[in-house]
């Protein structure tokens, strides 16, 4: 498969699930979008490896690794480390990590603030903080690297 028709079937790939989203009548949850990306991303990554028809195999196999990680990620976070983050991204100072462990799923958290800065959302102005953040739910511990902006008293993800 060429570069312009891997690019091609990658944008189209985002715009079908926007489009199709926007016919469901709402938006996607963090955990939809998460196991998308994944999903992209592992094709992505699984297209490098194999050769001939084996590309396509390894390719899918990335798509359903990746989906199934970006799942994980996004599942829904309890009030208990919804807390938690929110009181790390206002309190903490930039470069410093906040650690705690949800009893109830048994998952541990390391969010660390990294640098804080005014933008604004929707021509408002908002802060914003960029953060990195390790979850570990019992396996290998999962990295999210991102930014968020304060949006009616709550940390968005941006």
């Amino acid at each position: 498969m060429n570069k312009n028709l891997s690019s091609s079937l990658l944008v189209t790939t985002i715009a079908s699930t926007i489009f199709i989203t926007g016919c469901a009548g709402g938006a996607m949850s963090s955990r939809e979008t998460t196991a998308v990306i994944g999903s992209i991303i592992g094709s992505e990554i699984g297209k490098e490896f194999g050769g001939g028809h084996g590309k396509r195999v390894t390719r899918l196999i990335g798509a359903a690794i990746g989906g199934y990680i970006g799942a994980s990620l996004g599942r829904p976070l309890d009030g208990y480390d919804q807390r938690n983050i929110h009181q790390a991204m206002s309190t903490a100072p930039d470069n410093s990590k906040v650690r705690w462990q949800n009893n109830q799923s048994g998952a541990q958290y390391a969010i660390t603030p990294t640098r804080s800065y005014q933008s604004s959302v929707n021509q408002t102005p908002a802060q914003c903080r960029n953060y990195t953040m390790t979850v570990d739910m019992g396996g290998s511990p999962q990295f999210v690297q991102g930014k968020a902006c304060m949006v009616n008293g709550k940390w968005v993800n941006a």
